[in-house]
């Protein structure tokens, strides 16, 4: 595929030097300060700068972003084994509870899968289960058999319009695990599928690209508009992050299905990554965003970096290991917030103000990303 080489040319050979180990022991110690400074009920959400100090410092609160930061105590402590670690993991989770039953929104997979959900697959948290189940079941009841998807923005009852967004992919997860638990309800992974499938269908561009908004119509299930990019450039660009989401959701879908259609649909939607990302594989905040606004999202890089690594140990020989860890290198190596921030990344520009400014999404996939890289690796 002509896509592969040109993949392949960026990305280098298979002999990146990431300094894997040094990176988590920034990991460790920002997550320590965070642990310092903030109660179990704070979540870290973005940087902001503290004039004070002159260092760009965690801003927090319970939003859908909420879930990251417990998440990202639940790989450290299972990657050092710690049993305190595991108690503040504990902590930091139990306030997620009351968005179980929340079904006002598509992001109780967010809240609640990456806090409930990583205690249960990471921490053994079986007592866990109960609370991901009520949260799957909350995400259900914003499902549509006859749009066929699960609603991201608006009330239960809006008969007027069915709004989706491409980042709803990720929050599928929760649906897809809880359906295999004791207690789950097989339909639950059917409603998944589904809205993969109708993803794939709908919001792919020709060219690989992606949409970030599809309305559909909530009586007839017909589409009003495919041509909203709302947290993007304009209407019809790649809202990078959005790219991002789509890779790593459909390489998701495909660990729980098995379906090499979803491979397929993650690998194009890659192909137009590389093609239209800087040279260093950080793409800007959005692919058409126009000279007036070159800002770099390390959030997107990293989540493609994450997938990457889980695509490439599903399709292997393409590359895929070569591609994330071209992007993890540039991560390592030019992106880093040192001493001036107390994130791990920064270059956030878009979402929070300023080139030093970081959203919690962003650490919690390169965190993940270098901890999927150090077992594909073998370091």
């Amino acid at each position: 595929l002509a896509w592969l080489v040109v993949a392949l040319a960026l990305a280098g050979p298979a002999t990146a030097q990431i300094p894997v180990d040094s990176l988590l022991q920034v990991f460790q110690q920002k997550i320590n300060h965070v642990i310092a400074t903030l109660t179990p009920e704070e979540y870290p959400a973005s940087t902001a700068l503290d004039h004070a100090t002159d260092r760009y410092v965690w801003q927090h609160n319970g939003g859908w972003t909420s879930g990251f930061f417990p998440g990202m105590l639940w790989y450290m402590a299972n990657h050092t084994n710690n049993q305190t670690l595991f108690d503040i993991a504990a902590a930091y989770t139990r306030g997620r509870a009351v968005e179980a039953n929340d079904t006002s929104t598509h992001d109780v997979g967010f809240m609640v899968f990456l806090s409930f959900g990583l205690g249960a697959t990471l921490g053994g948290r079986g007592d866990y289960n109960p609370i991901i189940l009520e949260a799957a079941g909350s995400l259900a009841k914003r499902y549509s058999p006859v749009v066929g998807m699960t609603r991201s923005w608006g009330a239960i009852d809006d008969m007027k319009s069915f709004e989706v967004i491409i980042d709803n992919l990720i929050n599928l997860e929760l649906l897809l695990w809880s359906a295999n638990q004791p207690g789950g309800q097989s339909v639950w992974r059917d409603m998944a599928i589904s809205h993969t499938n109708k993803t794939a269908e709908w919001w792919i561009r020709p060219d690989g690209s992606t949409f970030h908004l599809v309305v559909f119509d909530p009586v007839d299930g017909s589409v009003i508009s495919r041509s909203g990019t709302p947290q993007g450039y304009s209407v019809n660009s790649t809202w990078a992050r959005g790219q991002g989401w789509g890779i790593y959701g459909f390489t998701m879908v495909h660990r729980y299905t098995g379906n090499p259609a979803y491979i397929d649909a993650a690998e194009r939607l890659v192909e137009y990554y590389f093609k239209n990302a800087p040279s260093d594989g950080v793409p800007l905040w959005d692919f058409n965003a126009p000279p007036s606004q070159p800002y770099r999202d390390t959030s997107a890089a990293a989540i493609v970096a994450s997938a990457l690594i889980e695509l490439d140990g599903v399709a292997p020989g393409r590359g895929h290991l070569q591609q994330a860890e071209h992007i993890l290198t540039s991560l390592s190596t030019s992106y880093l917030g040192g001493g001036a921030s107390e994130a791990v990344l920064v270059q956030n520009h878009h979402d929070c103000g300023s080139d030093l400014c970081t959203v919690i999404e962003t650490d919690y996939y390169f965190l993940e990303a270098l901890l999927r890289y150090k077992q594909a690796t073998g370091q």
